[in-house]
Order: structure tokens, then sequence, then C-alpha cells
């Protein structure tokens, strides 16, 4: 029966390069290994599964769960997310694929219903005159770099509208590899926005939806300025039909999807874009 253990930096190396994973999944998983919330199954000397989890401050989310196709319908799923769950005095998420029962089961198992439906979209970023068209509106933002010490408790208040839990940790670490954008109407902050050269949006996340178009407008129009990027990527939560009906408009397409299932509602996603299946 394989051992399950904290991974160790090799061990996530040695998975997810088997697994073809890119860059940033790998540079991910590494820093959840670090911060120890990343377990693995091992067979003798071989890793044959793996789960990646991610804490905010009030939230353990599993963004990543993987059995070698040979190892599956042996328990070792349910073993790696009761060592991902265990003793965690947190709420609790998981990303399901909406395709495979099986990890739905599982998710349901351990009191996690499924919620959200994310949708990944990619495409060539729109022309100046759709981003014009987009970013017309009745609201009229000043906009500041985020500094996560100055704009701490506005990100907070945000993050737990948007997300249901606040990640003051995670700001810092989105900052290391993207442009950070604050929004503020009549004084407030009222959004954030991330772009990174990759030409990957999000997080966003903003005090309402009315807001949504634009703050995407102004990002996309970063990504390309500012970093001369061309495509684009979305992570896009069902709900937020504004952002997926402007995303289509442009020509962007679904490219991607899975299931947030857990164990109670948080916040209202129909507000916010997200940044990575493993961090949410």
């Amino acid at each position: 029966m394989p051992e399950i253990r904290l991974a160790s930096l090799d061990d996530v190396r040695s998975i997810q390069r088997r697994r073809n994973a890119g860059e940033l999944e790998i540079r991910l998983a590494l820093e959840s290994a670090e911060r120890q919330t990343a377990w693995i199954a091992r067979e003798s000397e071989e890793v044959v599964g793996i789960a990646v989890a991610h804490d905010s401050d009030e939230e353990r989310y599993v963004g990543d769960l993987f059995v070698e196709p040979s190892f599956r319908a042996q328990g070792i799923g349910t073993r790696l997310m009761d060592a991902a769950f265990d003793g965690v005095d947190l709420a609790r998420s998981m990303a399901v694929t909406p395709r495979d029962e099986a990890s739905i089961a599982l998710a349901l198992r351990f009191g996690l219903a499924p919620r959200e439906i994310l949708l990944g979209y990619a495409g060539a970023i729109p022309r100046e005159d759709e981003l014009a068209r987009m970013a017309a509106g009745e609201y009229r933002f000043e906009v500041a770099e985020i500094d996560p010490d100055a704009h701490h408790f506005a990100l907070d208040e945000l993050d737990r509208q948007t997300r249901g839990t606040s990640r003051a940790s995670d700001h810092p670490g989105f900052l290391r590899s993207s442009t950070g954008s604050a929004f503020f109407a009549a004084g407030e902050c009222v959004a954030y926005a991330y772009v990174a050269p990759d030409g990957r949006v999000g997080p966003v996340a903003c005090s309402a939806a009315a807001y949504m178009v634009q703050i995407l407008a102004y990002a996309l129009v970063t990504l390309r300025r500012r970093h001369g990027a061309s495509w684009c990527t979305l992570l896009v939560p069902g709900t937020n039909r504004r952002i997926a009906r402007a995303a289509l408009r442009a020509g962007l397409r679904i490219v991607d999807s899975f299931v947030l299932a857990a164990d109670a509602v948080h916040g209202d996603l129909s507000t916010y874009v997200g940044y990575h299946q493993l961090r949410l």
C-alpha cells in the first residue's frame, strides 16, 4: 500500500514533470510544498499520487488531486484528501473535473458539494476599438499600483466579498509575477486587477458587478501596453455572466472547465475572475 506523506520539492518536481505540467503549475505546487500543504503517495521509490492545497486566512483549497492511472481504485485519492484536510479548522474546498464522476463522488464523501463551475477562456486580446467599447461606461476610476501594505484593508474586504476569505499572504506573491492595479471611486477602493506577462488576467475582484467589464478592459489594455502581450487567458466563474458575455463577444473561447466543490457558500464569485486552478 503506498505511503502518504508531506511532499518534498523533489517529489513535486518528479510527478509534475512526468505529468507534463507547465512552469506555472510546477511553481505553484513547489510553493505549496514549501508551505507544507502538498502531499504525495509513494510506492517504493516512485511518486504515484499528489494532492496540492493552498491556505488562505479562512479556507483550505485543494486545487490539484492526481493518482497515476495504474494505481487508481485503491483508495489513494481518499487517503491524500484525508491528509490534506486532517486537523484543518478552516472552510474546505477543492477543484473537481466535471467529466470525472469519481472526483465528484470523492468531494461529496468529504462533505463538499459542487458550488460553481469555472471556465477557462483564451484568445487574442481584442483590438483597441473593441477595448474602448468595453471600457465605455458611466463609471470613472482613479487607478494606482497595488501596495499590499497601504491597501491591506481594502484588499481584504474585496477578497472576503468575492472569494469568501481574506488572502493577505497571496498579494505579495501575485505582485512578484504580475502587474497589480487598484481602482478607486469617490476615494473608495472598489476593485483590483492583476495581469501577468504570459497573458494571464487575474485575480480580479470588484465590489459591484456593474464595474466588471470596464475593469476587465483596463486590465487587457495594461496587458497589451505594459507587457506587449497579444494573447490572454481568463478563469471566469459561471455566475460572472457579465465577463462571460464580454469575453465571448470579444472573440475569446472556452478552452477548459472545472467545478469548485465546497462545504459552504464562499463569497460572491459573480464579481470575481480567478488566477489559476491551483490558487483560485
